[in-house]
């Protein structure tokens, strides 16, 4: 009687590696993430000034580019979601209607210190800026101070006993002026100090921010 020799039995456990196209999606998204973040590093660190719609914008544009030279490979539906937020969140920054998505990302305390010091505008485009006019002792006028943030917490101190009006819009979030605070969706605030009109002297804030809180304190 003659022995057969069975065939070896398959190994069950090799698995066939992917084809190489199909890490394309991530690595593309993976990229854009890393070049978000070093633009955003760049921008904190004060080597550019660069707005948060052109990031937005720039990193749309690479997942265009990506999407038309991976279309052979297939549909890539993880790429086209990211792609669409994308444009969604840069369409949204630039219909903003202020100049709020402007000025970087963070938070920032400004100390003015005089008149001649406050700038034509303070702009801030995610986290909270704090501009506090308390040091200014010489306003012989009405001094003006513009501020926007696009989404965080806009803070106005100015000093106890000064006479003020607010102009304050918020998209979405709230407003608090001397404690009083109103919140909601469109809200659009004004307020003056009750000796302002009479005045020769104090602040005129113009306050806006797309979605988030903004608040005037004295003292």
């Amino acid at each position: 009687m003659t022995l057969t020799e069975r065939p070896p039995a398959e190994d069950q456990s090799v698995t066939t590696k992917p084809p190489r196209g199909s890490y394309m999606p991530q690595i593309v998204g993976g990229g854009v993430l890393v070049f978000i973040g070093a633009l955003w590093l760049l921008e904190r660190i004060g080597t550019v000034d660069i707005s948060v719609t052109a990031v937005l914008a720039l990193a749309t544009m690479v997942i265009g580019i990506s999407l038309m030279l991976l279309a052979t490979d297939g549909p890539h539906v993880g790429l086209i979601v990211f792609g669409t937020i994308l444009g969604l969140v840069t369409l949204l920054t630039a219909a903003a209607p202020f100049e709020g998505f402007q000025g970087g990302v963070g938070d920032r305390t400004i100390q003015v210190a005089s008149v001649d010091a406050i700038r034509t505008d303070y702009n801030l485009a995610m986290g909270t800026m704090t501009i506090d006019l308390r040091e200014i002792d010489d306003v012989t006028d009405k001094a003006q101070v513009t501020a926007s943030v696009g989404m965080g917490e806009l803070v106005i101190r100015v000093p106890r006993g000064a006479e003020f009006s607010v102009d304050a819009d918020v998209g979405a979030g709230e407003i608090e002026i001397l404690g009083r605070t109103i919140n909601g969706v469109g809200l659009d605030e004004a307020y003056e100090t009750p000796g302002f009109d009479e005045s020769s002297e104090g602040f005129i804030l113009n306050l806006q921010a797309f979605t988030g809180r903004v608040e005037v304190t004295d003292g």
